[in-house]
């Protein structure tokens, strides 16, 4: 079977809509999970998916085809944070944190609806929610989550760090109980 980005570069149209039937609904998770609601999460989809189509060319099939797209959302994302203003976080001084096992909160979410999660995450700053999301609702290993983000891993550890004790104290403040224990 031909890949995507073959079939955009021969067929546009064709192409640009197998791209959204594979991809869309796992891209516009994601995104909802980034955003504050459903409608900037479809302009981000929307978005991402007319960029990837327009760059084709740029895509090299030596990675994933799902990261690369998760990449252009990331920028986008982060294009419309900074126009925002700045989300001031501290995100601490831990910088060489040991990667843990991490099926704790996962595992304790497994209870949590989605709109819970959601809710949850808008509580937290963006740059922590980014790393929450690739790691555990993405599923990316630490280096995965450096390169995406372009950041260093003692970075993605700190954020990942701070991330689960926001987003445990988030969860709390909607109520969500039953997820004891420390981030």
């Amino acid at each position: 079977m031909r890949g995507i980005w073959d079939e955009i570069r021969t067929d546009c149209e064709s192409g640009a809509r197998r791209l959204v039937a594979e991809y869309g609904n796992r891209l516009y998770a994601a995104a909802l999970l980034l955003c504050r609601n459903a409608e900037d999460a479809e302009e981000l989809v929307f978005r991402t998916f007319e960029r990837a189509v327009s760059r084709i060319g740029q895509y090299e099939p030596k990675g994933e085809f799902f990261s690369w797209l998760y990449v252009i959302m990331l920028n986008f994302r982060r294009m419309d944070l900074r126009r925002q203003g700045p989300d001031v976080v501290s995100v601490g001084s831990v910088t060489d944190l040991p990667e843990e096992e991490d099926t704790s909160l996962v595992d304790a979410l497994s209870g949590v609806d989605a709109e819970g999660i959601r809710l949850a995450l808008r509580r937290i700053p963006y740059i922590l929610a980014e790393v929450l999301v690739l790691r555990f609702f993405e599923g990316r290993s630490m280096e995965e989550i450096a390169a995406m983000a372009e950041i260093p891993v003692g970075t993605v550890k700190s954020r990942l760090y701070n991330a689960k004790a926001a987003f445990r104290a988030a969860l709390a403040a909607e109520g969500i109980k039953g997820l004891g224990g420390e981030a």
